[in-house]
């Protein structure tokens, strides 16, 4: 397993595509701030819209484009005329997919829309920039991520048997074709997905995230990435903009939290996995990550 998919695994991360857009005319919609551990994606499948973020960058789309928000940031999706005040669709509900629709059936804009849950103190996702667009035009024709958008439409489009599960498994593949893709076009300056790009500080980064219960040292880290300890520590702090215990402890957590999900191990047992001889040690750190302890998140994913 490589460092990315380590990074998405313990993310946990789970898609789901939630309904289907279909405007015409003049329109505008509104999105709120989505909760921490959410974030929205739109796929464009024909049409044109404007999107508006709370920053002010305003972003055009087309058919074969997506956007992908990693923290949740509201948003307005706007025809591509003249402003409007923001309306409320129509719901039409039927066995697959819930059609939001404005106008008529013959849509000016049709687009599918989702989102990805994923671990809430995730450093995959801290990592990424407040959007990610993937330009059809940088995207080719017949690869991995055109094809999947193909099959969701078809799916989308019909009433199979076992359709809505088959979206929602296949959104979650979507989302690592979607970061492959940003990865590919965009070159990472400095946090943790520039680690990746490192010849050498790649080396440790890989090595804390394949055994971040070990009891790691500067000099061992030093050792992986064949360098200095001071040499190492400057390097990895300014590339990663922290040092490397702040990163060890968060992945630590993140893994805490995937075991909590996923595994019936007791406290005490979750501790040692995580890097902890004590679970006081570990349940202190947990809360400080997560503001609460890993008896109630336990409790509350229960």
């Amino acid at each position: 397993m490589n460092s990315i998919d380590k990074l998405i695994a313990l993310a946990n991360v789970r898609g789901s595509l939630d309904l289907r857009c279909q405007f015409q005319g003049d329109w505008a919609l509104e999105h709120q701030q989505e909760a921490l551990g959410m974030a929205p994606y739109h796929v464009v499948l024909s049409g044109e819209c404007r999107v508006e973020l709370p920053s002010g960058q305003r972003l055009s789309m087309g058919a074969g484009d997506i956007l992908l928000l990693p923290v949740g940031s509201a948003h307005v999706i706007r025809s591509p005329g003249k402003s409007v005040a923001s309306s409320e669709p129509r719901v039409i509900k039927g066995s697959g997919l819930p059609v939001h629709r404005i106008g008529s059936a013959s849509a000016d804009l049709d687009m599918l829309c989702g989102r990805f849950h994923y671990n809430r103190a995730s450093l995959l996702f801290a990592a990424l920039p407040e959007y990610l667009l993937i330009s059809r035009e940088t995207l080719p024709a017949t690869g991995s991520l055109s094809a999947l958008v193909n099959i969701l439409r078809d799916d989308a489009d019909g009433e199979q048997a076992g359709a809505r599960f088959l979206l929602d498994a296949l959104s979650q593949a979507l989302f690592t074709l979607i970061l492959r893709a940003y990865l590919t076009t965009n070159t990472q300056a400095s946090g943790t997905l520039a680690l990746l790009t490192d010849k050498r500080l790649s080396q440790a980064w890989q090595a804390i995230l394949t055994d971040p219960a070990h009891d790691w040292t500067i000099e061992a880290l030093a050792d992986t990435a064949s360098m200095s300890r001071a040499t190492f520590m400057r390097a990895f702090t300014k590339v990663a903009g922290v040092s490397p215990w702040v990163l060890l402890t968060r992945i630590r957590m993140e893994l805490a939290f995937s075991l909590l999900t996923h595994s019936h191990f007791g406290l005490s047992d979750i501790a040692l996995q995580v890097g902890y001889q004590s679970q006081a040690a570990f349940s202190k750190k947990f809360k400080e990550v997560y503001g609460e302890s890993p008896g109630r998140v336990r409790k509350g994913l229960a």
